[in-house]
C-alpha cells in the first residue's frame, strides 16, 4: 500500500448516507481496498459533547482508501467525491499517509474545492 487516504465525514458533511455497497463497487472497479467505519460520539440532551474529546471519539463516518496505483486511487477518490462530495473540515484527512494526503488534496481541489 503506497497510498492511504482517510476521508472523515462529520454529521451533515456527505450529501447522502454513505453505504458500504457503493464503496465495495468503487473498490472492485478501481482495484482498491476501501473500508467504512462509523463512530458514534457522546450524545447528551443538548447534542454531542465534543469539548476536550479525542478526534477518534467524535461522531464521524470514516472511509479508508488504500492502493498501490496512483491513477486508481485518484479515480476512486473521484468516484467517492462525485457521490458524497469531499469531507468538509481541516481534520478530514487526519490519518492519511503523506502520499495519500497529497493525492487527496489534488483531487479535492480539482473536483470539489475546500475553503
Amino acid at each position: 500500500m503506497d497510498y492511504l487516504v482517510k476521508f472523515r465525514y462529520y454529521p451533515g458533511d456527505p450529501l447522502i448516507t454513505i453505504e458500504n455497497e457503493g464503496l465495495k463497487r468503487v473498490a472492485e472497479a478501481r482495484s482498491l481496498e476501501i473500508n467504512l467505519e462509523e463512530i458514534k460520539g457522546d450524545m447528551g440532551e443538548n447534542g454531542e459533547k465534543t469539548l476536550n474529546k479525542n478526534l477518534e471519539m467524535i461522531s464521524q463516518t470514516i472511509i479508508t482508501i488504500s492502493g498501490n496505483d496512483v491513477n486508481n486511487v485518484k479515480k476512486g477518490l473521484c468516484d467517492i467525491i462525485r457521490v458524497y462530495r469531499s469531507p468538509r473540515t481541516v481534520f478530514s484527512l487526519w490519518g492519511s499517509n503523506d502520499a495519500g494526503e497529497k493525492v487527496a488534496w489534488e483531487i479535492i481541489e480539482e473536483m470539489d474545492g475546500w475553503w
